[in-house]
């Protein structure tokens, strides 16, 4: 998988954003690239690339020990359209060092771990990074070119006595998230819904894999249907209980709920005391404030919203008759 290469541009970059963000001036300790001391000599230590790997020399690390203060430990992950940074402890790092990974030139590497909010270094679970800021680059616009498409499929007309199938449900759910300008996949592209063929709604035929662990890829192909953001990586996660067993919906969630993101169950409403019993039983209960669940009339308030929506925007936008 190709990555974005981390630039001196791209470095300087970000610590324009770190010292706006701290109010501090940064300078380098000793040309380093990594290093860097405010007026306090509060230490900052800076990854950069678009890549989940990173290393640092043994001389790095042994340089880190000349700084006895908590400090800054901060990864900029680049993408196509930004750089998002991401701040943790270093004194955290400096304790777990001899838990990274060894490389044949004395160096260590470590392995980053992204998420909504931010990354986890995998050697050390203790050390999470939140994401403080991104940086988007000025030629990125998003593309909104399918909004009108999608908001002609939400305004399909279908009679209130109409019965729900499993596909319909995931087909709103795919709807919704193409107009909140999310990527969207299923696994059942060869549904038919309502509103057409789900795999015509989606608007990625396979799932994005650039920014998922290699680990995580099969298991997330396996949701009903999963938003991702322009980048790629998983944001919202739905199973749709219509008639089949709601353990084995929070079983396929349970199983990529380390990365982080949203997990839902949608059902019906009587299906809720089932959902509450089960995600206090293990392996659920472990993630149990993780779990989501919102029931069909639920959902179908916030179809009925976009699609109101999608009606006040174009009459608003409509060029007016001379």
């Amino acid at each position: 998988m190709k990555t974005e290469k981390f630039t001196d541009k791209d470095r300087k970059l970000v610590i324009g954003e770190l010292e706006r963000i701290q109010k501090v001036k940064l300078i380098s300790v000793k040309a380093s690239k990594k290093l860097y001391l405010d007026e306090n000599g509060l230490p900052f230590l800076i990854f950069g690339g678009g890549g989940n790997w990173h290393g640092i020399t043994a001389r790095g690390i042994n340089e880190l020990d000349n700084y006895q203060k908590e400090g800054a430990f901060v990864i900029a992950k680049k993408y196509k359209t930004k750089i998002d940074i991401n701040v943790g402890s270093l004194s955290t790092f400096c304790a777990n060092q001899n838990k990274l990974v060894a490389t044949k030139g004395g160096g260590f590497q470590f392995h980053c771990i992204a998420t909504e909010d931010g990354l986890f270094i995998e050697e050390i679970p203790d050390l999470y990074c939140n994401k403080v800021s991104e940086i988007y680059f000025p030629n990125h616009k998003k593309d909104l070119s399918r909004l009108k498409e999608i908001s002609k499929i939400i305004n399909i007309e279908v009679k209130d006595d109409t019965p729900l199938t499993h596909s319909d449900i995931e087909a709103k759910l795919i709807l919704i998230g193409s107009y909140l300008n999310y990527r969207t996949y299923t696994p059942d592209r060869g549904k038919q819904s309502i509103y057409g063929t789900l795999g015509d709604l989606c608007s990625e035929k396979e799932a994005p894999k650039e920014s998922i662990p290699k680990i995580s890829i099969d298991k997330v192909k396996e949701i009903d249907v999963i938003w991702f953001d322009e980048e790629g990586y998983p944001t919202h996660a739905f199973e749709v209980e219509h008639s089949t067993d709601i353990t084995k919906g929070l079983l396929r969630l349970y199983q990529i709920h380390k990365l982080r993101i949203k997990l839902y169950i949608i059902a019906e409403e009587d299906m809720r005391t089932k959902f509450n019993k089960e995600i206090n039983a293990n392996p659920f209960s472990k993630i149990r404030e993780e779990y989501i669940y919102k029931n069909y009339q639920e959902l179908d308030e916030f179809f009925e919203s976009v699609k109101h929506f999608t009606k006040v925007q174009e009459k608003f936008l409509r060029r007016a008759a001379i």
